[in-house]
């Protein structure tokens, strides 16, 4: 399975994928209240691609870096999901992407992560509005020729 993802500027089916049931209670805060992602969207800098069962969007956190975000719907975990994100991290070292990282919740996005390639790098509190979260880091780094 070959994926080529695609940019979208598209805040309503980004905002569909953050805020639907089954992703977001992982996305972030309190799990539940409505984020609104139409703003990031429209930024030259940061990166939505949309596929079909859902999306990465590359925040950029610092030059040559992206925070990610991955929105996958029931349907296409599994298989897809893994071929989606690594076409995703093509996609970001064709921008220069030298670092990419997340924070990340539940276990099982914790296994997903570390089997699309990123290396796990603590854990850190962060309050995203709702009160502090002990998330999981993740980090991705280019390799260098030397």
């Amino acid at each position: 399975m070959s994926l080529r993802p695609l940019r979208s500027f598209d805040a309503d089916r980004l905002n569909y994928l953050v805020n639907h049931p089954e992703i977001r209670p992982t996305s972030g805060g309190d799990g539940q209240s409505y984020i609104d992602l139409s703003e990031h969207v429209t930024l030259e800098m940061n990166h939505f691609l949309n596929g079909d069962h859902g999306g990465v969007f590359w925040h950029w956190s610092g030059p040559d870096a992206f925070e990610a975000h991955i929105f996958i719907l029931p349907e296409g975990r599994g298989q897809w999901a893994h071929e989606f994100a690594l076409a995703a991290i093509e996609y970001a070292k064709d921008l220069g992407a030298a670092h990419l990282w997340a924070r990340v919740i539940d276990r099982h996005t914790q296994i997903f992560t570390r089997r699309v390639g990123f290396k796990p790098r603590g854990q850190m509190h962060f309050d995203l509005g709702t009160g502090p979260t002990l998330y999981s880091l993740y980090d991705w780094r280019r390799e260098c020729p030397h």
